[in-house]
């Protein structure tokens, strides 16, 4: 039995290795998804196929790596050698959608499998129909681009260049991705590289017993803190917007129910699996649900297979969370993301402290493709928007960020106009898109871009178009989002969440975030706080009478005590009338 802190040693050893695989992933990169925005992870796993380690750059990634790994590897150790390496990326085999695609290497050492080193990042293009990976319209899997069922593409650590040219032919931007799946293969290489270096330092028999120590130890931490929580069944639902091909709401239900010192997550009552796009694997569903679960027990727990163990997770077949026969799957994380809202809103009754109010509930897939007028040559590009953040109990939500399970980081507009043939015209904060509360949400972003000298396309795999971010305790929606085609002229035109759209020559298409809800009685928000925002344009004149029932006299920068109190009483009296 080791010490704290050699177990500690240890632990932050294995973290390490994941985290400079990760490194060498996106400095090797060539694409902006990956080396700027940081869409990809990195995992370890032992011998038998058990998780010990993840990069916690992506963590909407721990639900593909625990899925696919074990599920894919198991019964191959006769048949795998050093240096190989198996590209997959199936949905139903357990993995999540198509751009989403992972390398897994056998670790060797004298001779012996010690483990796996497996990353996952996300290719902005996998081919299919439309630039970027992100068809809005697809009926079924075959139509959303490359499926890679688990091919050994590596042996002795070099790809085998005729799949890797029959991958590239099928996907655009070839060189990019090229580049994108070596990065893949050089971070595995320093993940076997510096596990071999563990091993020579502990030995063989040593590291099991401290990955199975390891393991234990987070597993007990993991129930102790779920022992804390009130035994009970927890309920939310939410509506997402159409599916790309039908156009009706469709529902997401989600139960917790914690007893004792475990916890199922259940998705029974949700919608039947949807024709279109709008359909998550197992393990997108459970990732959602799970990254929030992880804020919510610690931060600083190990992510590891003891984390799971507590945990059982009801995935209904046939629904949207698990469907069957190659249905589409290209919108999954866009559940995954409003799986992790429900869980907040689930726990607010058991958790009103710890749990915040509705995010911006939307990844937000957005892609262009075209031909560069500079230089002739095809393009394509895909992104994320960020969003507004949910109120808690004792802060507001934060601006302009990517939520939950998420995390990418942004796409500077210096990168953005250098690498395609666009100018962003607009990159704001929308006013008055959070909504009120006691503690506000965060404001939601706009993002416009015109596309000059050339005709492009502009495809959205997105949601929150129809429904907005709910509040908390009082609090009130944000804004939903908005799609919108040459914004500010008279050709506007609004398009739906999940469409493609052919843009002339200048132009214009606006993403507009939802802001997130917020938290608490807004007649409670402190009058002072208000007048700061109206200063700083985050809310209007308008809204701070409407919203918070504060009066204010811009001249002087002042709130008018006395007017305030009689607009708050005055709202408190029609609430009380309409309850």
């Amino acid at each position: 039995m080791s010490t704290p802190g050699e177990l500690e040693i240890f632990r932050h050893s294995l973290k390490s290795t994941v985290e400079e695989m990760g490194i060498t992933l996106q400095r090797t990169a060539y694409s902006t998804n990956i080396k700027i925005r940081r869409d990809h992870t990195c995992a370890l796993f032992d011998a038998d196929l058990r998780h010990i380690a993840q990069h916690d750059v992506a963590p909407q990634h721990v639900g593909s790596m625990v899925s696919v790994v074990p599920r894919n590897m198991e019964g191959l150790e006769d048949e795998l050698e050093p240096g190989d390496g198996v590209l997959i990326n199936d949905p139903y085999k357990g993995a999540v959608h198509l751009p989403d695609v992972m390398l897994i290497s056998p670790l060797f050492f004298d001779g012996e499998i010690v483990g796996y080193a497996a990353n996952s990042a996300h290719h902005v293009d996998i081919g299919g129909p439309v630039p970027g990976g992100i068809p809005n319209d697809s009926t079924e899997l075959f139509g959303e681009g490359l499926i890679l069922p688990g091919v050994r593409a590596v042996r002795d650590w070099e790809y085998d260049e005729e799949i890797l040219a029959l991958v590239t032919r099928n996907v655009r931007g070839s060189e990019m991705r090229l580049g994108d799946y070596r990065a893949q293969l050089a971070a595995n290489r320093i993940g076997e590289q510096r596990y071999a270096d563990l091993l020579e330092e502990y030995g063989v028999d040593e590291t099991t017993d401290y990955l199975d120590e390891l393991l234990e130890y987070t597993e007990r931490r993991v129930r102790a803190a779920i022992g804390e929580l009130p035994d009970g069944t927890y309920y939310a639902e939410d509506h997402m917007d159409g599916d790309g091909v039908v156009d009706e709401p469709v529902l997401l239900a989600l139960t917790l129910e914690v007893d004792g010192e475990e916890m199922t997550i259940d998705f029974t009552g949700t919608a039947a699996q949807n024709r279109g796009p709008l359909n998550c694997t197992p393990a997108m569903a459970f990732a959602g649900s799970m990254a929030v679960i992880m804020a919510l027990l610690g931060e600083d727990l190990p992510k590891n297979d003891g984390f799971y163990r507590p945990f059982r997770t009801i995935t209904p077949e046939g629904t949207m969370v698990n469907p069957t026969n190659d249905a589409p799957v290209a919108g999954g994380w866009e559940i995954a993301m409003r799986a992790g809202e429900l869980v907040t809103r689930a726990m607010s009754e058991a958790m009103p402290e710890a749990t915040i109010a509705a995010t911006k509930g939307i990844v937000c897939n957005v892609a262009y493709g075209g031909t560069d007028p500079r230089d002739g040559e095809p393009y394509v590009y895909y992104e994320t928007v960020a969003g507004g953040y949910g109120a808690r109990a004792s802060k507001d939500g934060m601006e302009a960020v990517q939520t939950h399970f998420q995390n990418t980081a942004n796409s500077p507009i210096e990168e953005l106009e250098t690498e395609i043939p666009l100018y962003v015209r607009k990159y704001e904060l929308i006013r008055d898109s959070a909504g009120a509360g006691e503690f506000r949400g965060g404001l939601g972003v706009r993002r416009d871009m015109e596309f000059f000298d050339h005709e492009a396309s502009f495809s959205l795999l997105t949601d929150r178009a129809k429904s907005e971010p709910w509040g908390l305790f009082g609090g009130h929606s944000g804004r939903k989002a908005e799609y919108v085609i040459n914004p500010d002229t008279d050709r506007t035109m609004t398009v739906s969440s999940k469409s493609t759209t052919q843009l002339e020559p200048g132009d214009v298409a606006s993403v507009q975030t939802p802001g997130g809800g917020g938290y608490g009685d807004p007649t409670e928000r402190d009058p002072e706080a208000v007048l700061r925002d109206v200063v700083n344009e985050k809310v209007s004149v308008e809204a701070a009478r409407r919203e918070y029932g504060v009066v204010l006299d811009l001249e002087d920068r002042t709130v008018d005590r006395e007017a305030t109190v009689d607009r708050r009483e005055s709202l408190r009296a029609q609430r009380g009338e309409a309850e």
